[in-house]
């Protein structure tokens, strides 16, 4: 497909990811797209549909979820996608595509949770209420994120730039183990919400560190960062915890490789080395480098 096609594929796609976006998540409404004479049930949190929790709960309350992917399987298994890939939420959009020879899977996403969140406007069917956070002065605003994500890794490892460095499957964005320049990110992480995320001042919610929605001291996977890595909870697949190289991973078998070995990374602690947080630790997802070099990104920052 030329550039000029695949633009007008990718603009239909959007235009139909974010007109949905908008409805769950800046509404919350749960009007008939197909019948916008509808009335939107303002009671409804949309967003979590084809969830349910688990019995795995974190510290601060966040169930572990499932996603019922069903509904997307045979248009991924199509596109010839495998394995992890099928983990992603439906609320993501993906394809196989081909960027300056190079064979990519693209994301779309609109970066909303799939759970409620004290950082939604209070008026919103998705806010809830925590006391066990500090609550920045930012709210939760649907994007527009295009990310690609080579087939084929390589190892050229550099430092990780800008602001989106990944993407959980469930279409929040992954950030790395730092903040804004002057800014402490173990300071940050106290304004994490009840699920371990927050948003920034355009209202882009993302992680820094373990997802509860997703994971929780496990080996669930989580998401795939901007190098084509994937990244998965604290421990392997046989429960024990890995030995991880200097950028937060490793080669060995994953419950989406039980055969191969594969690289991949993991939610690893790291400590607080700062005069006003020292001491203090966090399960981040990054260390800051990619193993690869990452994809492009549109929406990114």
């Amino acid at each position: 497909m030329n550039g000029a096609g695949e633009n007008r594929v990718m603009n239909r796609t959007w235009n139909r990811i974010f007109a949905v976006g908008m409805c769950l998540g800046l509404a919350a409404c749960g009007a008939d797209p197909e019948n916008p004479g509808t009335s939107p049930d303002a009671s409804t949190c949309t967003l979590t549909a084809n969830t349910a929790e688990t019995s795995t709960v974190s510290p601060s309350g966040c169930p572990v979820l499932t996603r019922d992917t069903s509904a997307c399987e045979a248009e991924r298994k199509a596109q010839g996608l495998s394995g992890y890939w099928l983990q992603f939420s439906c609320r993501v959009s993906l394809s196989s595509t081909t960027t300056n020879g190079l064979k990519m899977v693209r994301a779309q996403a609109d970066g909303q949770p799939d759970y409620k969140s004290f950082y939604f406007s209070s008026t919103n069917a998705c806010y809830e209420t925590y006391s066990g956070g500090i609550h920045n002065p930012n709210s939760i605003a649907a994007q527009r994120y295009t990310i690609d994500f080579p087939v084929v890794q390589d190892r050229l490892s550099q430092a990780m730039r800008g602001a989106i460095v990944g993407l959980a499957l469930n279409g929040v964005p992954i950030f790395g183990n730092f903040a804004a320049p002057g800014d402490d990110i173990f300071t940050e992480a106290k304004t994490f919400d009840r699920c371990g995320a927050h948003p920034q001042n355009t209202g882009v919610y993302h992680y820094h560190s373990e997802p509860y929605a997703l994971s929780y001291d496990d080996a669930r996977f989580i998401g795939v960062m901007r190098d084509g890595y994937p990244i998965y909870g604290r421990k392997d697949a046989d429960g024990s915890a890995p030995a991880l190289d200097s950028v937060g991973g490793h080669t060995g078998v994953t419950a989406d490789s039980p055969a191969t070995p594969v690289y991949h990374y993991h939610v690893h602690e790291q400590t607080s080395t700062s005069s006003g947080t020292l001491g203090q630790k966090q399960w981040f997802l990054t260390t800051g480098t990619y193993r690869g070099a990452p994809g492009g990104c549109v929406g990114c920052n």
